[in-house]
């Protein structure tokens, strides 16, 4: 599922690479043909003017009026070239790039050459009197502005794969730096999953051996020692349920909680406070509230395992002696909420966004996987939503999961 995903968002940032630079060639493409256009409009309406002038001698003066505020004007804004019709020398010129230091004969040598790249772009114009004798030609070139805007592709084109390459090395870094971080999380969250149970069954063989001649509180160690036994068992089906689907059935909500409660309420002082030994006990009471015959559509192995998650995050976030943890379960519409609150320290707001990030955590001893599993096995896999409802720095977070009801 995720080499696809992965694949999705290679083939998705290549095709927003392509259209960006085939959108911005077709506009680029518009705009210079609406200016080439103009363009070829003035130099058209400069021809006219001198035929005019050529023609009708008794106005000359207001066609060369006309003639000078065109040819003075900006509308003229790229090279032009006034050439009679014989020898094709050069009569009037506009716009040129000419270092008029030069002497006249290389003036006009560059000129005719400039003239040659000019009929290369665009056709040149007759000048006629009587539509029938050639005048002189008028001989266009492209403003600065359209050679800019022919070469803005080119630069975009250059722009967009420089995109696409970050983009794509830098897609190809943070996925693999973010297996990296789950990876390294999951063989933490496995140890640490498995350090529990294995620390209560050490304690409680202890204890078994301290009460040899005790045989009912023998019995009784030797249930607790099946429970983590039990557990053991539930923490490898757990992980083999990692990328499948999991059968979603309907159980009761309280019923699970509950034996979450039971087995924690007995290790609370082994497994708060961080590492399993050489500190003091914690003073903390886990209650239940609300609906006791809530339904859900869960996959009770992995629901204990996001309860028991959060469980952990609540001890962990009470560093006072005493505390409290907690479970409201409630039921609005074809929704079942519950409630996990804790009395600890809260959680800052400039880290609300990233608790449920992979391999973020504020606990020095943390690998920061714990809640994103949480968020992974309600929302992916139950279809419900995992979220922080209530947090506030010195009195506590409340954590909401909200599932579909059975029917």
């Amino acid at each position: 599922m995720k080499s696809y995903g992965s694949a999705n968002i290679k083939i998705a940032l290549l095709v927003t690479g392509v259209v960006i630079i085939i959108a911005t060639l077709i506009y680029t493409q518009v705009l210079v043909s609406d200016i080439l256009e103009r363009e070829r409009d003035v130099a058209n309406l400069y021809a006219r003017a001198i035929e005019f002038i050529a023609t009708d001698q008794s106005q000359s003066g207001e066609y060369n009026f006309v003639l000078s505020n065109v040819v003075s004007s900006n509308s003229i804004n790229f090279p032009i070239v006034v050439t009679d019709a014989k020898s094709m020398e050069p009569t009037f010129t506009k716009n040129l790039e000419i270092d008029t230091t030069l002497p006249r004969s290389q003036q006009v040598k560059l000129i005719k050459e400039l003239v040659k790249e000019m009929d290369e772009i665009n056709t040149p114009i007759k000048v006629t009197f009587q539509d029938s004798v050639v005048l002189s030609y008028v001989h266009y070139g492209q403003s600065t502005l359209v050679t800019r805007l022919k070469q803005l592709p080119i630069i975009q084109i250059a722009v967009a794969g420089i995109f696409i390459f970050l983009g794509y090395f830098g897609f190809n870094y943070i996925k693999r730096t973010e297996q990296s971080n789950i990876w390294v999380g999951l063989s933490k969250e496995t140890a640490h999953q498995l350090g529990t149970p294995l620390s209560s069954l050490m304690g409680w063989n202890e204890l078994i051996k301290a009460s040899a001649t005790d045989p009912l509180k023998v019995t009784q160690l030797s249930a607790e020692m099946g429970n983590d036994i039990d557990r053991l068992s539930k923490i490898a089906n757990r992980f083999s349920k990692i990328g499948s689907k999991p059968d979603l059935k309907p159980e009761n909500v309280h019923e699970i909680i509950k034996k979450v409660v039971k087995y924690f309420e007995v290790r609370i002082p082994k497994i708060s406070s961080g590492t399993f030994e050489g500190h003091s006990k914690k003073k903390i009471d886990l209650e239940i509230k609300g609906l006791s015959s809530a339904n859900a559509l869960i996959n009770r192995e992995l629901f204990e395992w996001v309860i028991e998650n959060l469980t952990k995050n609540a001890l962990d976030a009470i560093e006072n002696a005493a505390g409290v943890i907690t479970f409201d379960i409630e039921e609005k519409g074809n929704h079942i909420f519950i409630d996990v609150k804790d009395t600890g320290k809260g959680i800052d707001l400039r880290f609300k966004k990233d608790i449920f990030r992979p391999g973020y955590s504020t606990k020095q001893r943390g690998w920061g996987l714990g809640l994103s599993l949480s968020k992974r096995i309600i929302e992916t896999y139950h279809k419900g939503k995992l979220f922080v409802k209530d947090s506030e720095p010195g009195k506590g977070t409340t954590f909401r999961i909200r599932l579909d009801k059975s029917v």
